[in-house]
Parts: structure tokens; sequence; C-alpha cells
């Protein structure tokens, strides 16, 4: 499921039509000295090309804190098991 959607509570067969399947995606300038991996549906691979990170990012909030709380999550993880 594309994480933006699950994130705004968006149906994503609603939004997407046929091509409801989530593609791999990375976002290079969110955090620093990190990569952040991230699912996404047809459409918002479509604004993600279009928009650039940034505007994405700024336009979808939610999804930016909820990349966040995901990220120091698995920070705590790694200095636990690292």
């Amino acid at each position: 499921m594309c994480d933006v959607c699950k994130v705004e509570g968006l149906d994503p067969k609603f939004v997407n039509g046929d091509k409801s399947i989530a593609n791999a995606g990375k976002l290079y300038r969110v955090f620093k000295d990190k990569v952040a991996d991230i699912r996404l549906c047809h459409v918002h691979s479509i604004e993600l090309f279009m928009n650039g990170e940034k505007r994405f990012i700024h336009e979808h909030i939610a999804f930016a804190k909820s990349l966040v709380k995901k990220t120091k999550k698995s920070d705590s993880l790694d200095s636990l098991f690292g």
C-alpha cells in the first residue's frame, strides 16, 4: 500500500483505478546524510516526479511527520542492536 495514501486515509484503488500497485521509491533530500525508502502509488509517484521532493513533502505534511517518526523508531532500534 502507498505510504502517503495510508497516512492520509485515502483508498489507493479509488485514487489510482487499475494502477493501484505501490512502487518502491526513495527520497534523497529529506534527511541529512540518509535516504528515505518509501512506497508510492501511481498517482503519488507522478506527483513526486512532477513537483519534486521539497514541494511533495510540503503538500503532504502528515506523510512527512510519519516519515520522521518511522526514522526515529528505526534509529533507536539500530542503536539497541547495532
